[in-house]
């Protein structure tokens, strides 16, 4: 049984729930002995955040463990090989832990101060020799609650005083002989333990500093050229107690003071995006541990002399997921913002999709509905979607509602949720479906699925309708409401989570559940054409969002007139969106169902206001969060444009009688404005490259499937080429 003797150790102090600016990271300690072993495996767990050492050595390179979860339902543990940090005779096992989610203390728009789960930090271990346990977390471990981190709140930041760091701690020479005996926690979190199998964070790139701004006496500004998650890596040697304060920001004002955009209003109790560095005399190189923050600029107040480049650089941090989409094209604009969305994407994937990395570091639900398929078609991400399912399942409260926000501390049930939000339940499961062809999450998901029916049928008004929750969220217009009713968006979403659901009752083998799902789509559908759909065939409410919607989910079999609908509302505009994430999310697609990928090219590439060249006119090197100035800077919620371009620009799509890739659908459209394009997909089946050029009088083409996979080509003159086995294949159109 695993953990079967391990406990949760704690340091002997009282805990504390009021915000500290002494808040800090506990060091703990074990030696044991061992004579001749052939394999060793570590199981841990830290909350908020662990660090494990062996022997002085670094378990491994993770970052940020244990993953984020609502602590009394699930608590994630890693697994790690450790046979090559073992030594025959003594060995000593060393931790640190800090704050991260578990115990946050500030006061913040989201409630994290007050969740119940709050303690001390603290951890679980398990050491198994060659199958025998040798070593547990008790109360014979030594601990020292103070360490030379004095300070971390993972939205806040974190304090080090060099000066009480002693490198030795973790090895076996160090002397603990005045440290205290670490203490069983008594009342232990209840979520169920569970091993983790996604890829870790780590720290995944360096960016050296490309710029310096002097912008005060001993302040001066690091530009290292591109947004990201992670920290700061200082190198810096200046007399002991000097103190460095390190702030961090997206983007900088003209004198180069921090743009903090109006993020740090809701951090009033505590400094947003800082931290601090208090040198001991001797040449240090540091990184914070239990924090990370959204950054592109780094501000640091208190360097004595002249600061060289090589001083501060930029340390990315994120999920270490594989790169599994490409694309390039003859325009650099699109390019540019393909890079963008992806680096968008990996600085919000911090065990859950997180909405940003600056203000709130919050897995928001609706951001995520919007950009799964995305996240999927650039990286491998399966095994992060399946980490989150869990914290999806655990979100659900015992009616069936869903919150905005997953994990969460209890918050997000009454803002920020509704099936905008909530269609996570629906949308991840389905996705995997189709990219890998498995169908356990879909089985899983039934009876989740089947509450939040009954909850949402519980919310309808007389009409049958339910209008709670998001609508079209954060649209470009002035006042920054959405034109699109929560209660259009509702309906129609509804529709798709029950075709999603008669797959997960067909794999179920729940002929009941199938049938009576089924039933309900018609019921809906006839509700959806009943209250929104006018007489000469077009949707009453007369907005992009609207239209898109019914076009992309086929809701109206007579698509004529919303296509002339869209067209319209696309062409009265500009080429210019008008809808907000939800409408952004469909319409794409929607122009592309109706035969205009032309008009979806011309709104990802517009000029002008609202659209993605404003963004990169401001130099954005990550996807914004609005399109109105302020807010974050680096958000993945409008990055849909990317499945899109891959489906249509290159031309890959799965196919949904074929999930997982078995066979494909390659189906590039020869946009006018585009003189060639090139991508590539890697699938669980193979990889699959697509690229064309046009030439004088028309365009070549080439196709290359793994073995195993069969491809339909399809050409714009009409012919469907077959093939079914791997190769390269040339077509002159």
């Amino acid at each position: 049984m695993i953990f079967e003797k391990a406990r949760f150790i704690k340091p002997d102090i009282p805990f504390i729930r009021e915000y500290r600016e002494t808040n800090p990271a506990p060091l703990f300690r074990r030696t044991f002995t061992l004579s001749r072993f052939t394999k060793a495996t570590l199981r841990v767990c830290g909350l908020g955040y662990g660090y494990y050492w062996i022997n002085g050595k670094p378990v491994s390179p993770d970052k940020f463990t244990a993953p984020v979860s609502d602590y009394t339902k699930t608590i994630w543990y890693s697994v790690y090989d450790v046979t090559d940090l073992l030594i025959e005779g003594t060995n000593v096992a060393a931790v640190s832990c800090g704050n991260g989610f578990f115990n946050e203390a500030h006061k913040s728009s989201w409630g994290h101060n007050e969740a119940l789960w709050r303690d001390n930090p603290k951890f679980i271990l398990e050491l198994d020799v060659d199958g025998t346990t040798v070593l547990v977390s008790d109360d014979s471990w030594k601990c020292r609650p103070e360490s030379a981190t004095i300070f971390n709140q993972l939205r806040s930041g974190e304090y080090f005083d060099a000066r009480l760091y002693d490198p030795s701690w973790n090895t076996i020479t160090f002397d603990d002989s005045s440290w205290n005996r670490a203490v069983v926690d008594t009342t232990p979190p209840t979520g169920v333990l569970r091993e983790c199998h996604c890829e870790p964070i780590r720290e995944c790139a360096e960016y050296p500093s490309k710029k310096i701004i002097k912008t005060g006496d001993k302040r001066y500004v690091f530009d290292i050229g591109q947004n990201i998650s992670g920290y700061v890596r200082l190198r810096i040697k200046q007399n002991s107690g000097d103190v460095i304060t390190i702030r961090y920001a997206e983007q900088i004002n003209a004198d180069g003071s921090r743009q903090l955009n109006d993020m740090e209003k809701f951090y009033q109790q505590s400094p947003f995006q800082t931290d601090r560095f208090i040198c001991s005399g001797e040449s240090v190189m540091w990184s914070p541990m239990f924090v990370y923050h959204g950054f592109r600029y780094i501000e640091c107040e208190g360097i004595t002399g002249t600061p060289t480049a090589d001083m501060v650089s930029g340390i990315f941090v994120h999920q270490d997921v594989e790169l599994i989409g490409t694309f390039e094209s003859s325009n650099e604009m699109l390019n540019r913002l393909y890079r963008i969305g992806q680096m968008a994407t990996l600085s919000n994937l911090f065990y859950m999709p997180t909405d940003c990395p600056t203000r709130e570091k919050l897995g928001w639900a609706n951001d995520a509905q919007a950009s799964a398929e995305t996240m999927l078609t650039n990286f491998n991400t399966v095994k992060f979607f399946e980490k989150w399912m869990q914290d999806i399942f655990d979100a659900m409260r015992g009616d069936g509602a869903m919150p905005g926000i997953i994990p969460t501390n209890g918050w997000g049930f009454t803002w920020g949720n509704g099936p905008v939000s909530d269609g996570v339940l629906f949308e991840v499961p389905h996705r995997i479906y189709l990219f890998t062809g498995k169908t356990d999450l879909l089985v899983t998901a039934l009876p989740y699925f089947k509450r939040y029916f009954a909850y949402l049928l519980s919310q309808a008004d007389a009409e049958g309708l339910v209008g709670f929750g998001l609508d079209d969220w954060a649209p470009p217009t002035p006042d920054r409401k959405s034109r699109t009713p929560a209660k259009f968006i509702n309906a129609v979403l509804y529709i798709k989570f029950l075709r999603i659901a008669v797959l997960a009752a067909r794999f179920s083998n729940s002929a009941g559940d199938e049938t009576a799902f089924t039933a309900e789509i018609a019921r809906m559908t006839a509700l959806v054409k009943k209250h929104f759909i006018g007489r000469d065939g077009t949707c009453t409410v007369n907005e992009q969002c609207s239209a898109a919607m019914l076009i992309y989910h086929g809701i109206y079999d007579d698509m004529a007139p919303l296509k002339k609908q869209l067209m319209r509302l696309v062409e009265e505009n500009d080429f210019h969106h008008t809808c907000g994430m939800v409408g952004l999310r469909h319409l794409y697609d929607a122009l592309t169902i109706c035969g205009l990928p032309d008009y979806a090219y011309r709104i990802i590439t517009a000029k002008g206001y609202p659209g993605y060249g404003v963004w990169l006119d401001g130099d954005a090197t990550t996807l914004w969060e609005t399109w109105q100035p302020g807010q974050s800077k680096n958000h993945h919620m409008y990055s849909d444009f990317m499945s899109w371009v891959m489906k249509n620009i290159v031309g890959i799509r799965p196919v949904f009688e074929a999930p997982g890739f078995a066979k494909t659908v390659i189906c590039p459209a020869f946009v006018e404005g585009l003189d060639w394009a090139k991508g590539s997909e890697k699938t669980i089946a193979g990889k699959i490259d697509v690229e064309w050029r046009r030439k004088q009088g028309g365009i070549d083409l080439a196709v290359t499937i793994p073995d195993g996979m069969s491809a339909e080509v399809r050409l714009p003159d009409g012919r469907v080429e077959k093939q079914h086995a791997g190769g390269t294949y040339a077509y002159s159109l």
